[in-house]
């Protein structure tokens, strides 16, 4: 749920999709006889309603966050900010992905402890996620978004429920697989280049638009009005309709989809991902996929 593109989830926006029954996870097969490489560090995710979350700890405070590749900035709740010592100042604004101003409060200078690796971060926007998700959902302390791992190149493995910060040996080892292929993207950031998020190209028959990678995005494929007859959509329909079109030669993006007058060209979330192996370099913006 992207603070500066947010897609709230509320009954007054869109509707959330179920997703489809969880498929097997990914075996990615080395080359025989060669030793695996190790990645920097290792964190396991877990299962968070349609989504994926993370356990952290922040000046000795436990949370769960949850883990949204598309959440452009990290997000602490005022009550969680409060029990770390930090005292919220100043204005963080950007725009939500309806269109929508956002402005936010900040804690700066925040160190995310996961597992035995410390992880810090400039500046953490201050916002009540809770009004974002389902009233009956689980407690969190916020969100992590990929700011947290700016420089940095990081596998999500959504069947294996871990992530991983990739050293050069074993990012080396996971892209030349047959089965990794990389995708074109790019990087994107708001406010003033603090957030962080990564897009995915996709041909169309006028030119390229890109989809939005978005582990927040619990059930649903989003295509702006303007671009939704070019993936079979009906850009009139308010209502969800069934996708089927091609992200690469490679992936196709299946399932619901709606089609908002949205500020992206599209986003895809855990529909595409809950069955891929996604890496991101989020130096140069490269992205590889493994097919399942």
């Amino acid at each position: 749920m992207r603070p500066f593109n947010l897609r709230p989830f509320t009954p007054n926006t869109l509707l959330i999709v179920a997703l489809l029954a969880a498929t097997p996870a990914i075996a990615i097969a080395r080359v025989p006889d060669a030793p695996a490489a190790k990645p920097e560090a290792e964190f396991p995710l877990e299962a968070y309603r349609k989504t994926v979350a993370l356990r952290a700890t922040i000046n000795g405070v436990p949370g769960r966050f949850t883990f949204d590749t598309a959440g452009g900035s990290t997000l602490l709740s005022p009550d969680y900010a409060k029990k770390i010592g930090c005292k919220p100042w100043g204005r963080l604004t950007g725009f939500q992905m309806m269109g929508n101003r956002l402005d936010t409060p900040r804690c700066d200078n925040v160190t995310f402890k996961i597992g035995e690796r410390e992880m810090p971060l400039e500046v953490a926007s201050v916002l009540d996620v809770t009004q974002f998700i389902a009233k009956d959902a689980e407690p969190v302390e916020g969100s992590i978004a990929l700011d947290l791992f700016a420089g940095r190149t990081i596998t999500i493995d959504f069947p294996g429920k871990r992530l991983l910060i990739e050293s050069p040996e074993s990012l080396r080892e996971r892209i030349a697989h047959a089965n990794v292929k990389e995708l074109p993207a790019k990087l994107s950031g708001e406010i003033q280049g603090r957030a962080l998020a990564i897009s995915i190209k996709v041909a169309t028959a006028d030119g390229p638009v890109y989809f939005e990678v978005d582990s927040g995005n619990g059930g649903t494929i989003l295509v702006s009005k303007p671009y939704a007859k070019y993936f079979g959509l009906d850009p009139d329909k308010e209502g969800p309709q069934e996708a089927n079109f091609a992200i690469s030669p490679d992936f196709r993006a299946t399932g619901m989809a709606f089609t908002p007058d949205m500020l992206l060209d599209g986003n895809i979330g855990m529909p595409f991902l809950r069955d891929k192996v996604v890496t991101f370099d989020l130096a140069t913006g490269r992205v590889w996929v493994a097919k399942p």
